[in-house]
Protein backbone atom coordinates (compact mmCIF):
# COMPACT_ATOMS: atom_id res chain seq x y z
CA UNK A 1 0.00 0.00 0.00
CA UNK A 2 2.61 2.39 0.84
CA UNK A 3 4.65 1.76 -2.63
CA UNK A 4 1.16 2.15 -4.50
CA UNK A 5 1.62 -1.26 -5.91
CA UNK A 6 -1.59 -1.99 -7.91
CA UNK A 7 -2.00 -5.91 -7.42
CA UNK A 8 -1.93 -6.14 -3.90
CA UNK A 9 -4.64 -3.67 -4.03
CA UNK A 10 -6.55 -5.66 -6.15
CA UNK A 11 -6.63 -8.69 -4.91
CA UNK A 12 -7.35 -6.75 -1.50
CA UNK A 13 -11.05 -5.43 -3.54
CA UNK A 14 -10.98 -9.19 -4.66
CA UNK A 15 -11.26 -10.73 -1.24
CA UNK A 16 -13.60 -7.83 0.45
CA UNK A 17 -16.11 -8.13 -2.97
CA UNK A 18 -17.45 -4.66 -4.57
CA UNK A 19 -21.41 -5.09 -3.82
CA UNK A 20 -23.03 -6.25 -0.63
CA UNK A 21 -23.24 -9.92 -0.13
CA UNK A 22 -26.47 -10.86 -0.56
CA UNK A 23 -26.60 -14.07 1.19
CA UNK A 24 -25.44 -12.09 4.31
CA UNK A 25 -27.34 -9.60 6.54
CA UNK A 26 -25.06 -7.02 7.36
CA UNK A 27 -23.43 -4.43 4.78
CA UNK A 28 -19.82 -6.28 3.81
CA UNK A 29 -19.18 -4.97 0.30
CA UNK A 30 -16.48 -2.16 -0.99
CA UNK A 31 -19.38 -0.02 -1.76
CA UNK A 32 -21.01 -0.29 1.87
CA UNK A 33 -17.23 0.92 3.38
CA UNK A 34 -17.08 3.63 0.99
CA UNK A 35 -20.80 5.39 1.53
CA UNK A 36 -20.29 5.03 5.01
CA UNK A 37 -16.98 6.75 5.00
CA UNK A 38 -18.51 9.85 3.10
CA UNK A 39 -18.20 9.17 -0.65
CA UNK A 40 -21.42 9.69 -2.62
CA UNK A 41 -20.84 9.58 -6.10
CA UNK A 42 -19.75 5.60 -6.60
CA UNK A 43 -23.70 5.06 -7.44
CA UNK A 44 -22.88 2.21 -11.06
CA UNK A 45 -23.66 -1.24 -11.08
CA UNK A 46 -21.31 -2.23 -13.18
CA UNK A 47 -17.57 -1.51 -11.34
CA UNK A 48 -14.96 -4.64 -11.63
CA UNK A 49 -11.83 -4.26 -9.37
CA UNK A 50 -10.39 -1.70 -11.37
CA UNK A 51 -12.43 0.74 -9.12
CA UNK A 52 -9.50 0.16 -6.80
CA UNK A 53 -7.37 1.67 -9.48
CA UNK A 54 -9.18 4.47 -10.23
CA UNK A 55 -11.98 3.20 -12.42
CA UNK A 56 -15.03 5.24 -10.22
CA UNK A 57 -15.36 8.89 -10.15
CA UNK A 58 -14.77 10.85 -6.80
CA UNK A 59 -14.25 14.38 -5.70
CA UNK A 60 -11.14 15.82 -4.14
CA UNK A 61 -13.11 16.97 -1.18
CA UNK A 62 -14.63 13.47 -0.27
CA UNK A 63 -11.81 11.73 -0.70
CA UNK A 64 -9.74 14.05 1.26
CA UNK A 65 -12.54 13.71 4.01
CA UNK A 66 -12.17 10.05 3.76
CA UNK A 67 -8.43 10.29 4.61
CA UNK A 68 -9.41 12.91 7.79
CA UNK A 69 -11.57 9.56 9.00
CA UNK A 70 -8.72 7.92 9.43
CA UNK A 71 -6.56 10.71 11.27
CA UNK A 72 -9.13 11.42 13.58
CA UNK A 73 -8.81 7.96 14.84
CA UNK A 74 -11.27 6.16 12.55
CA UNK A 75 -14.14 8.91 13.65
CA UNK A 76 -16.00 10.83 11.14
CA UNK A 77 -15.04 14.62 10.56
CA UNK A 78 -18.34 16.65 9.35
CA UNK A 79 -17.02 18.90 6.11
CA UNK A 80 -18.06 22.39 6.67
CA UNK A 81 -16.85 25.35 4.36
CA UNK A 82 -17.85 28.39 7.23
CA UNK A 83 -16.33 28.14 10.20
CA UNK A 84 -17.12 31.79 11.23
CA UNK A 85 -18.63 34.94 10.03
CA UNK A 86 -17.90 38.32 12.31
CA UNK A 87 -19.55 41.47 11.01
CA UNK A 88 -17.49 44.70 11.19
CA UNK A 89 -17.47 45.27 14.68
CA UNK A 90 -16.37 41.91 15.59
CA UNK A 91 -19.57 40.10 16.90
CA UNK A 92 -19.88 36.73 15.63
CA UNK A 93 -22.50 36.74 13.30
CA UNK A 94 -22.39 32.65 12.82
CA UNK A 95 -19.44 29.91 14.05
CA UNK A 96 -19.86 26.18 13.12
CA UNK A 97 -20.08 24.46 16.25
CA UNK A 98 -19.22 20.45 15.82
CA UNK A 99 -22.22 18.26 17.01
CA UNK A 100 -20.22 14.70 17.99
CA UNK A 101 -19.01 12.60 15.82
CA UNK A 102 -19.14 8.76 14.69
CA UNK A 103 -17.39 5.93 14.99
CA UNK A 104 -16.82 4.66 11.58
CA UNK A 105 -14.22 1.96 11.40
CA UNK A 106 -12.14 0.37 14.35
CA UNK A 107 -9.65 2.62 16.23
CA UNK A 108 -7.07 -0.12 15.33
CA UNK A 109 -7.74 -0.22 11.98
CA UNK A 110 -7.18 3.67 11.78
CA UNK A 111 -3.95 3.37 13.38
CA UNK A 112 -2.69 0.59 10.90
CA UNK A 113 -3.50 2.86 7.81
CA UNK A 114 -1.70 5.28 9.32
CA UNK A 115 1.29 3.40 10.67
CA UNK A 116 1.14 1.92 6.89
CA UNK A 117 0.82 5.28 4.97
CA UNK A 118 3.80 7.00 7.03
CA UNK A 119 6.04 4.55 7.11
CA UNK A 120 8.95 6.05 4.63
CA UNK A 121 11.51 2.75 4.97
CA UNK A 122 7.84 0.81 3.76
CA UNK A 123 7.69 2.98 0.59
CA UNK A 124 11.36 3.52 -0.39
CA UNK A 125 11.25 0.53 -2.83
CA UNK A 126 9.04 2.74 -5.06
CA UNK A 127 9.55 5.89 -4.07
CA UNK A 128 13.45 6.23 -2.30
CA UNK A 129 14.48 6.93 0.76
CA UNK A 130 14.58 10.64 0.42
CA UNK A 131 11.56 11.43 -1.66
CA UNK A 132 9.36 14.45 -1.61
CA UNK A 133 7.31 12.43 0.71
CA UNK A 134 9.35 12.62 3.65
CA UNK A 135 8.35 15.37 5.78
CA UNK A 136 10.59 15.97 8.93
CA UNK A 137 7.36 15.02 10.98
CA UNK A 138 5.64 11.60 10.09
CA UNK A 139 2.60 12.01 8.04
CA UNK A 140 0.77 9.29 6.39
CA UNK A 141 0.75 9.89 2.44
CA UNK A 142 -0.61 8.22 -0.32
CA UNK A 143 0.16 9.58 -4.25
CA UNK A 144 -2.52 8.49 -7.44
CA UNK A 145 -1.89 9.23 -11.22
CA UNK A 146 -4.71 8.23 -13.80
CA UNK A 147 -4.78 7.02 -17.17
CA UNK A 148 -3.04 9.76 -19.98
CA UNK A 149 -1.46 12.17 -16.64
CA UNK A 150 -4.70 13.52 -17.06
CA UNK A 151 -4.98 14.09 -12.86
CA UNK A 152 -2.62 13.48 -10.05
CA UNK A 153 -3.60 13.45 -6.73
CA UNK A 154 -1.79 13.35 -3.32
CA UNK A 155 -3.61 13.52 -0.14
CA UNK A 156 -2.23 12.95 3.24
CA UNK A 157 -2.62 13.80 6.84
CA UNK A 158 -1.30 13.85 10.60
CA UNK A 159 -3.56 14.43 13.53
CA UNK A 160 -3.95 17.81 12.70
CA UNK A 161 -4.74 18.27 9.19
CA UNK A 162 -5.82 16.10 5.96
CA UNK A 163 -4.96 18.02 2.95
CA UNK A 164 -5.93 17.01 -0.70
CA UNK A 165 -4.49 18.39 -3.45
CA UNK A 166 -5.06 17.60 -7.60
CA UNK A 167 -3.51 18.66 -10.27
CA UNK A 168 -4.36 18.76 -13.85
CA UNK A 169 -5.52 20.75 -16.47
CA UNK A 170 -9.02 22.94 -16.21
CA UNK A 171 -9.78 21.10 -20.06
CA UNK A 172 -8.95 17.97 -18.72
CA UNK A 173 -6.12 17.41 -21.34
CA UNK A 174 -3.33 15.28 -20.57
CA UNK A 175 -0.61 16.42 -18.91
CA UNK A 176 3.42 15.46 -20.14
CA UNK A 177 5.18 12.72 -17.66
CA UNK A 178 3.44 14.37 -14.52
CA UNK A 179 2.63 11.79 -11.84
CA UNK A 180 1.30 12.37 -8.34
CA UNK A 181 4.77 12.32 -7.10
CA UNK A 182 5.80 15.00 -9.13
CA UNK A 183 2.84 17.13 -10.09
CA UNK A 184 0.58 17.21 -6.98
CA UNK A 185 3.15 15.85 -4.22
CA UNK A 186 5.62 19.05 -4.05
CA UNK A 187 2.77 21.04 -2.98
CA UNK A 188 1.01 18.93 -0.37
CA UNK A 189 4.62 18.64 0.72
CA UNK A 190 5.24 22.26 0.84
CA UNK A 191 1.76 23.04 2.00
CA UNK A 192 1.86 20.96 4.79
CA UNK A 193 4.71 22.02 6.36
CA UNK A 194 2.84 25.48 6.51
CA UNK A 195 0.13 24.40 7.75
CA UNK A 196 1.97 22.49 10.56
CA UNK A 197 3.62 25.41 11.65
CA UNK A 198 0.88 27.40 12.07
CA UNK A 199 -1.39 24.91 13.32
CA UNK A 200 0.76 23.28 16.23
CA UNK A 201 3.79 25.85 16.29
CA UNK A 202 5.73 23.06 14.43
CA UNK A 203 4.85 20.64 17.13
CA UNK A 204 2.96 17.98 15.57
CA UNK A 205 0.49 15.55 16.67
CA UNK A 206 2.26 12.48 16.84
CA UNK A 207 0.01 9.46 15.79
CA UNK A 208 -1.27 7.07 19.37
CA UNK A 209 -1.32 3.83 19.45
CA UNK A 210 -4.44 2.52 20.84
CA UNK A 211 -5.21 0.77 23.60
CA UNK A 212 -6.28 -2.30 20.96
CA UNK A 213 -3.01 -2.58 19.19
CA UNK A 214 -0.03 -5.01 19.67
CA UNK A 215 3.55 -5.86 18.87
CA UNK A 216 4.33 -9.51 17.30
CA UNK A 217 7.33 -10.65 15.63
CA UNK A 218 6.70 -12.30 11.86
CA UNK A 219 8.73 -13.81 9.22
CA UNK A 220 9.41 -10.61 6.88
CA UNK A 221 8.37 -12.71 4.40
CA UNK A 222 5.07 -14.15 4.68
CA UNK A 223 3.71 -11.94 7.44
CA UNK A 224 3.16 -14.78 9.89
CA UNK A 225 4.57 -16.04 12.66
CA UNK A 226 8.22 -17.07 11.80
CA UNK A 227 8.97 -20.81 11.37
CA UNK A 228 12.24 -22.39 11.65
CA UNK A 229 12.81 -22.00 7.74
CA UNK A 230 12.02 -18.39 7.61
CA UNK A 231 15.29 -16.39 6.43
CA UNK A 232 14.50 -13.17 8.55
CA UNK A 233 12.51 -11.47 10.84
CA UNK A 234 10.32 -8.41 11.56
CA UNK A 235 8.70 -6.70 14.11
CA UNK A 236 4.46 -5.17 12.72
CA UNK A 237 1.52 -3.99 14.57
CA UNK A 238 -1.57 -6.36 15.06
CA UNK A 239 -5.41 -5.24 16.35
CA UNK A 240 -5.16 -7.80 19.24
CA UNK A 241 -8.54 -9.71 18.20
CA UNK A 242 -6.86 -10.43 14.17
CA UNK A 243 -3.14 -11.91 15.25
CA UNK A 244 -1.04 -12.79 12.46
CA UNK A 245 -1.14 -16.60 10.97
CA UNK A 246 0.72 -19.06 13.00
CA UNK A 247 4.14 -20.43 12.17
CA UNK A 248 2.08 -23.71 10.67
CA UNK A 249 0.70 -21.14 8.01
CA UNK A 250 4.17 -19.83 6.70
CA UNK A 251 5.79 -20.17 3.12
CA UNK A 252 7.38 -23.51 4.32
CA UNK A 253 5.21 -25.82 5.82
CA UNK A 254 5.69 -29.69 6.64
CA UNK A 255 2.75 -31.88 5.00
CA UNK A 256 1.88 -35.49 4.42
CA UNK A 257 1.12 -35.57 0.40
CA UNK A 258 -0.80 -38.71 -0.84
CA UNK A 259 2.29 -39.44 -3.64
CA UNK A 260 -0.67 -40.72 -6.03
CA UNK A 261 -2.43 -38.09 -5.91
CA UNK A 262 -0.20 -35.36 -4.44
CA UNK A 263 -3.06 -34.07 -2.17
CA UNK A 264 -3.01 -34.23 1.54
CA UNK A 265 -3.29 -37.70 3.03
CA UNK A 266 -6.37 -38.68 4.90
CA UNK A 267 -7.68 -41.82 6.42
CA UNK A 268 -8.93 -42.93 3.10
CA UNK A 269 -5.78 -41.89 1.55
CA UNK A 270 -2.83 -43.08 3.90
CA UNK A 271 -0.86 -45.88 1.93
CA UNK A 272 1.25 -44.16 0.15
CA UNK A 273 2.43 -40.95 1.96
CA UNK A 274 5.69 -39.06 2.51
CA UNK A 275 6.20 -35.92 4.01
CA UNK A 276 7.25 -33.23 2.16
CA UNK A 277 8.54 -29.37 2.35
CA UNK A 278 5.53 -27.42 0.54
CA UNK A 279 5.79 -23.82 -0.45
CA UNK A 280 2.88 -22.62 1.12
CA UNK A 281 1.27 -20.50 -1.72
CA UNK A 282 -2.09 -20.83 -3.01
CA UNK A 283 -2.71 -18.17 -5.64
CA UNK A 284 -2.78 -19.49 -9.27
CA UNK A 285 -1.66 -16.30 -10.51
CA UNK A 286 1.38 -16.58 -8.09
CA UNK A 287 1.81 -20.29 -9.00
CA UNK A 288 2.11 -19.62 -12.85
CA UNK A 289 4.80 -17.35 -11.83
CA UNK A 290 6.72 -19.18 -9.78
CA UNK A 291 7.07 -22.43 -12.39
CA UNK A 292 6.83 -20.40 -15.24
CA UNK A 293 9.37 -17.22 -15.44
CA UNK A 294 12.66 -17.05 -14.54
CA UNK A 295 12.35 -14.23 -11.68
CA UNK A 296 9.57 -16.69 -10.42
CA UNK A 297 11.98 -19.98 -10.18
CA UNK A 298 15.00 -17.33 -8.93
CA UNK A 299 12.73 -16.78 -5.72
CA UNK A 300 11.23 -20.16 -4.80
CA UNK A 301 15.47 -20.89 -4.99
CA UNK A 302 16.42 -18.52 -2.69
CA UNK A 303 13.78 -19.29 -0.34
CA UNK A 304 15.08 -22.86 -0.28
CA UNK A 305 12.88 -24.29 -3.04
CA UNK A 306 15.48 -25.49 -5.52
CA UNK A 307 14.24 -29.05 -6.42
CA UNK A 308 10.65 -30.08 -8.16
CA UNK A 309 8.58 -27.40 -5.81
CA UNK A 310 5.21 -28.94 -3.94
CA UNK A 311 2.81 -26.80 -3.49
CA UNK A 312 0.78 -26.91 -0.04
CA UNK A 313 -2.61 -28.93 -1.41
CA UNK A 314 -5.51 -26.98 -1.53
CA UNK A 315 -7.72 -30.65 -0.22
CA UNK A 316 -7.17 -33.84 1.22
CA UNK A 317 -7.08 -36.65 -0.93
CA UNK A 318 -10.75 -39.26 -0.99
CA UNK A 319 -11.82 -42.56 -1.83
CA UNK A 320 -13.51 -41.03 -4.74
CA UNK A 321 -9.66 -40.34 -6.21
CA UNK A 322 -7.70 -42.16 -8.28
CA UNK A 323 -5.90 -45.21 -6.42
CA UNK A 324 -3.28 -47.29 -6.79
CA UNK A 325 -3.32 -50.82 -6.13
CA UNK A 326 -0.32 -52.45 -6.10
CA UNK A 327 1.02 -55.21 -3.38
CA UNK A 328 3.55 -58.39 -2.98
CA UNK A 329 1.12 -61.21 -2.56
CA UNK A 330 4.88 -63.93 -2.58
CA UNK A 331 7.41 -63.13 -0.98
CA UNK A 332 5.78 -61.66 2.37
CA UNK A 333 7.58 -59.11 4.36
CA UNK A 334 10.61 -60.56 6.40
CA UNK A 335 10.54 -64.01 4.60
CA UNK A 336 13.95 -65.86 4.33
CA UNK A 337 14.77 -66.98 1.27
CA UNK A 338 16.76 -70.44 0.99
CA UNK A 339 15.83 -71.25 -2.68
CA UNK A 340 17.84 -70.75 -5.72
CA UNK A 341 14.86 -69.25 -7.33
CA UNK A 342 12.73 -66.70 -6.21
CA UNK A 343 9.04 -66.22 -7.89
CA UNK A 344 7.72 -62.88 -7.42
CA UNK A 345 3.83 -63.02 -7.35
CA UNK A 346 2.53 -59.28 -6.98
CA UNK A 347 -0.01 -57.06 -8.43
CA UNK A 348 0.33 -53.58 -10.26
CA UNK A 349 -2.14 -51.44 -11.33
CA UNK A 350 -4.34 -48.37 -10.72
CA UNK A 351 -8.11 -47.02 -10.69
CA UNK A 352 -6.96 -44.63 -13.24
CA UNK A 353 -3.83 -42.48 -14.45
CA UNK A 354 -1.98 -46.07 -14.71
CA UNK A 355 1.23 -45.28 -17.06
CA UNK A 356 3.83 -48.25 -16.04
CA UNK A 357 5.99 -50.12 -12.96
CA UNK A 358 8.82 -51.78 -12.06
CA UNK A 359 10.62 -54.27 -9.59
CA UNK A 360 13.55 -53.31 -8.43
CA UNK A 361 15.81 -54.77 -5.41
CA UNK A 362 18.44 -52.89 -3.18
CA UNK A 363 21.21 -54.19 -0.53
CA UNK A 364 20.02 -53.58 3.05
CA UNK A 365 16.45 -52.14 4.55
CA UNK A 366 17.22 -48.59 3.47
CA UNK A 367 18.85 -48.67 0.38
CA UNK A 368 20.66 -45.80 -1.36
CA UNK A 369 21.18 -47.61 -4.98
CA UNK A 370 18.27 -49.80 -6.69
CA UNK A 371 18.50 -52.00 -9.12
CA UNK A 372 16.36 -53.11 -12.06
CA UNK A 373 14.81 -56.30 -12.51
CA UNK A 374 11.69 -55.90 -14.54
CA UNK A 375 9.78 -53.18 -15.96
CA UNK A 376 6.58 -53.30 -17.76
CA UNK A 377 3.78 -50.94 -19.65
CA UNK A 378 0.80 -53.55 -18.81
CA UNK A 379 -0.96 -53.35 -15.66
CA UNK A 380 -1.13 -56.26 -13.42
CA UNK A 381 -4.70 -55.93 -12.75
CA UNK A 382 -4.71 -59.26 -10.42
CA UNK A 383 -1.85 -61.18 -8.37
CA UNK A 384 0.47 -63.13 -10.64
CA UNK A 385 3.94 -63.95 -10.70
CA UNK A 386 5.77 -60.77 -12.69
CA UNK A 387 9.24 -62.42 -12.10
CA UNK A 388 11.48 -65.18 -11.11
CA UNK A 389 15.10 -64.40 -9.93
CA UNK A 390 17.67 -66.56 -9.53
CA UNK A 391 19.73 -65.72 -6.71
CA UNK A 392 22.31 -68.23 -6.65
CA UNK A 393 24.53 -65.21 -7.33
CA UNK A 394 23.40 -62.78 -4.68
CA UNK A 395 25.04 -62.36 -1.49
CA UNK A 396 23.70 -63.46 1.66
CA UNK A 397 22.08 -61.15 3.98
CA UNK A 398 18.86 -58.72 3.97
CA UNK A 399 17.37 -56.68 0.68
CA UNK A 400 14.94 -54.42 0.22
CA UNK A 401 12.11 -55.37 -3.10
CA UNK A 402 10.69 -52.29 -4.05
CA UNK A 403 7.62 -51.89 -6.55
CA UNK A 404 7.16 -48.60 -8.08
CA UNK A 405 4.15 -47.56 -10.03
CA UNK A 406 4.40 -44.74 -12.37
CA UNK A 407 0.94 -42.16 -12.94
CA UNK A 408 0.67 -40.48 -16.96
CA UNK A 409 0.76 -37.18 -14.32
CA UNK A 410 4.38 -38.02 -13.25
CA UNK A 411 3.62 -38.91 -9.28
CA UNK A 412 4.33 -42.19 -8.58
CA UNK A 413 2.94 -44.91 -5.35
CA UNK A 414 5.43 -48.02 -3.94
CA UNK A 415 5.74 -50.51 -2.15
CA UNK A 416 8.57 -52.33 -0.05
CA UNK A 417 9.41 -55.40 1.65
CA UNK A 418 12.31 -56.98 3.08
CA UNK A 419 13.78 -60.56 3.00
CA UNK A 420 16.71 -62.14 4.23
CA UNK A 421 18.67 -64.22 1.66
CA UNK A 422 20.05 -67.65 3.02
CA UNK A 423 20.98 -69.13 -0.10
CA UNK A 424 23.34 -72.12 0.28
CA UNK A 425 27.32 -71.87 -0.96
CA UNK A 426 27.58 -73.63 -4.02
CA UNK A 427 29.68 -76.60 -3.56
CA UNK A 428 32.42 -77.13 -5.47
CA UNK A 429 32.35 -79.78 -8.37
CA UNK A 430 35.36 -82.41 -7.49
CA UNK A 431 37.89 -83.68 -10.59
CA UNK A 432 38.90 -87.14 -10.28
CA UNK A 433 42.88 -87.59 -9.41
CA UNK A 434 44.82 -88.93 -12.54
CA UNK A 435 45.98 -92.26 -12.96
CA UNK A 436 50.02 -92.26 -13.36
CA UNK A 437 50.91 -94.21 -16.84
CA UNK A 438 54.26 -96.12 -15.46
CA UNK A 439 57.81 -95.40 -17.31
CA UNK A 440 58.48 -98.52 -19.74
CA UNK A 441 61.29 -100.38 -18.13
CA UNK A 442 63.72 -102.30 -20.80
CA UNK A 443 64.76 -105.76 -20.30
CA UNK A 444 68.55 -105.58 -21.38
CA UNK A 445 69.67 -108.49 -23.64
CA UNK A 446 71.90 -110.97 -22.38
CA UNK A 447 75.44 -110.39 -25.09
CA UNK A 448 77.92 -113.15 -25.67
CA UNK A 449 81.04 -112.64 -23.70
CA UNK A 450 83.69 -111.95 -26.40
CA UNK A 451 86.78 -114.35 -25.86
CA UNK A 452 89.97 -112.09 -25.09
CA UNK A 453 92.96 -113.36 -26.81
CA UNK A 454 96.45 -112.39 -25.55
CA UNK A 455 98.46 -109.77 -27.47
CA UNK A 456 101.71 -107.72 -27.23
CA UNK A 457 100.92 -104.20 -25.59
CA UNK A 458 102.08 -101.86 -28.13
CA UNK A 459 104.14 -98.75 -27.10
CA UNK A 460 102.57 -95.37 -27.94
CA UNK A 461 104.28 -92.46 -28.03
CA UNK A 462 101.82 -89.28 -26.71
CA UNK A 463 101.09 -86.59 -29.45
CA UNK A 464 101.13 -82.99 -27.64
CA UNK A 465 98.17 -81.30 -29.04
CA UNK A 466 98.52 -77.11 -28.30
CA UNK A 467 95.77 -76.12 -25.66
CA UNK A 468 93.83 -72.50 -26.81
CA UNK A 469 94.03 -69.83 -24.36
CA UNK A 470 91.32 -67.41 -24.94
CA UNK A 471 91.95 -63.83 -23.33
CA UNK A 472 88.49 -61.80 -21.68
CA UNK A 473 88.91 -58.07 -21.81
CA UNK A 474 86.58 -56.57 -19.15
CA UNK A 475 83.93 -53.78 -21.09
CA UNK A 476 85.02 -50.15 -20.47
CA UNK A 477 83.83 -48.79 -17.49
CA UNK A 478 81.13 -46.17 -18.58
Amino acid sequence: LANSYNIPAVKALAFLGIYDDEGTPEQDGFLSLAERLGISTLNRDDYGLSLTLGGGEVSLLEMTKVYAVFSNGGRNVKVHGISKIVDHSGEVVYEYKPNGSEQLIRPEHAFLISSILSDNQARTPAFGANSVLKLPFPAAVKTGTTNDFRDNWTIGYTPDVAVGVWVGNADYTPMVDTSGLTGAAPIWAEFMQDAIQSLTGGNPTPFVMPAGIVERIICEVSGTEPSRWCPSQTREYFAADQLPLPKEEDLWKKVLIDTWTELLASPECHEYTKEKLALNVQDPWAIEWIEGTSQGKAWAAEMGFEDKITFVPTRVCNASDPRPILGFVSPRDGDVVHEDSLEIIAKADATALFKRYRLEYGKGTDPVKWHVLKKDSNAVTKPESIYTWDVREMDSGVITLRLYLESKNKTYAEVRIHIDLQVPTPTPTSTPTPTMTPTATFTPTNSPTPTVTNTATPNFTPTWTPIPIFTIAPSPTP
